[in-house]
């Protein structure tokens, strides 16, 4: 795989300071369930990835997948059989290892909120979680499984997620099993069965470590034996959350470890663009790391929801800086002397191979105007709601400072509708458009809320927009 990609890659050597990667498996992953990609979109971004030197893209295709089984869990624009078929043989062809990612445990939201499997909830109103001990549980994610292997052939690993089961062992039969058994043994009594599936068809799974940070060393290397753990951890200094006594435990248990690190989709659940200094500092700590320990490999993560019920967060348009800055820190194990002048040239480099790039800082610069611009409006608001006319003291109130808040929140909106529309423009061909709507949506709405509140509080008039 590695000879494909440099054969691919062979023209932008200056680019790239090693003859050789730090890391050998240099991962990036996709969150399908906010702002998707066209089918054209998905195969140029291939190829922004192989240029990067990036060989295993980590596919989270949640709604996106073509589900056979199960229809009822795949959206309006769902891909094709065949356009997933053509993804996955066009990355082969590239160098670039496909690891499909189906949630099993935890963040089950697309299953869990439909009528059909509402049954199978941990907590009867938590969509978010499997119960484990309930029969078909273990059933569906299995089905799943199948379904999406019938599009990946060939594959070598499979992500089960099984991260953040925050009512995990909540319902009064788990309650029992774990008191009888322990938590680490409810968590494998559900995976194991999957695990094995896997297994013995020659798929390494992967889990997230987080649920697994308490396990004692003996219970550990119970789940090291039949998959790989991939640690994450997105702040400034990911050591803050995954420990080096968690990361020294995990490979005393005999753990194949893998890294995740964050490109996007780690900086607020409500953000229109990466914090990139945050993102680098991230990446290259988690690639030291993997380079002194010799983990398995690194992902970079790109989420485009916290969750399925969040408003997305900022799109990968405008994050293509942090995505391949992703490849150059995973290849060299440092940044660029001049990382805005490296990004530039990389992104002018793949547009001139024909890889649409150009789109980048009109993308990059509509975004953050509409994060300035909302977080604007929010700021004024709460400015106004906090005057004394309206928290118990009437008789202290400025009319003209009334009127001045009432119309820099309506300009505020006004702008917002502006740059929102711009904003799409820009995404055109890149995203469906109904996605660009929601996404353009989830910025407005909120604002026209908030002035509907401060008219309402001032003047018991509901104003219409």
């Amino acid at each position: 795989m590695e000879f494909i990609l440099q054969q691919g890659a062979s023209m932008n050597n200056e680019f790239f300071v090693r003859s050789k990667p730090a890391i050998a498996i240099r991962g990036i992953h996709l969150d399908l369930k906010g702002l998707p990609p066209t089918s054209g979109r998905l195969f140029e971004l291939l190829e922004i990835l192989a240029e990067a030197r990036i060989n295993c893209i980590v596919v989270e295709w949640e709604d996106m997948y073509p589900w056979k089984t199960y229809p009822e869990l795949k959206n309006e624009t769902a891909y094709t059989e065949s356009t997933v078929k053509k993804f996955v043989s066009k990355a082969a062809s590239l160098g670039i290892e496909v690891i499909p990612l189906v949630q099993s445990f935890g963040h089950m939201e697309n299953v869990l909120s439909k009528r059909r499997f509402k049954h199978l909830r941990e907590i009867p109103d938590n969509v978010s979680d499997l119960c484990p001990l309930k029969t078909d549980s273990r059933d569906i994610v299995l089905q799943m499984i199948k379904d999406v292997l019938l599009t990946h052939t060939g594959i070598k690993h499979f992500h089960l997620g099984g991260d953040e089961v925050w009512s995990f062992g909540s319902c009064s039969a788990c309650k029992k099993f774990i008191e009888k058994h322990g938590k680490a043994s409810l968590y494998l009594y559900h995976l194991e069965p999957l695990l094995q599936f896997l297994n013995e068809r020659d798929i390494r799974p992967i889990i997230w470590d987080d649920m697994i940070r308490t396990w004692n060393i003996s219970e550990v290397k119970k789940i090291g034996k039949q998959a790989d753990l991939m640690c994450w951890s997105y702040g400034i200094d990911p050591f803050k959350f995954v420990t080096r006594e968690t990361i020294d435990k995990f490979m005393n248990a005999g753990c194949n470890l893998w890294a995740a690190s964050a490109f996007k989709g780690a900086d607020g659940a409500y953000v229109d663009i990466p914090y990139v200094q945050a993102r680098i500092a991230n990446m290259l700590a988690w690639v030291k790391c993997a380079e002194t320990i010799k983990m398995k490999g690194v992902v970079a993560t790109g989420w485009s929801r916290y969750n399925t019920f969040v408003s997305p967060c900022e799109g990968l348009e405008a994050s293509l800086d942090t995505l391949v800055l992703a490849g150059k820190i995973a290849w060299d194990s440092k940044i660029p002397d001049d990382i805005s002048e490296w990004v530039d040239g990389f992104l002018k480099f793949c547009e001139k191979k024909g890889i649409r790039t150009a789109h980048f800082s009109e993308c990059r610069r509509l975004s953050e105007q509409l994060q300035n611009l909302r977080n604007s409006a929010f700021a004024c608001a709460r400015n106004f709601l906090q005057q004394a006319h309206l928290a118990g003291e009437p008789e202290r109130i400025n009319p003209f400072r009334t009127k001045d808040a009432k119309r820099h929140l309506l300009e505020s909106l006004k702008n917002v509708r502006k740059v929102a529309k711009q904003w799409e423009k820009v995404h055109r061909t890149l995203v469906p458009s109904i996605w660009l709507k929601k996404y353009t949506l989830s910025r407005i709405e909120p604002v026209k809320k908030l002035i509907d509140i401060v008219y309402r509080k001032s003047s018991s008039s509901k104003l219409q927009f």
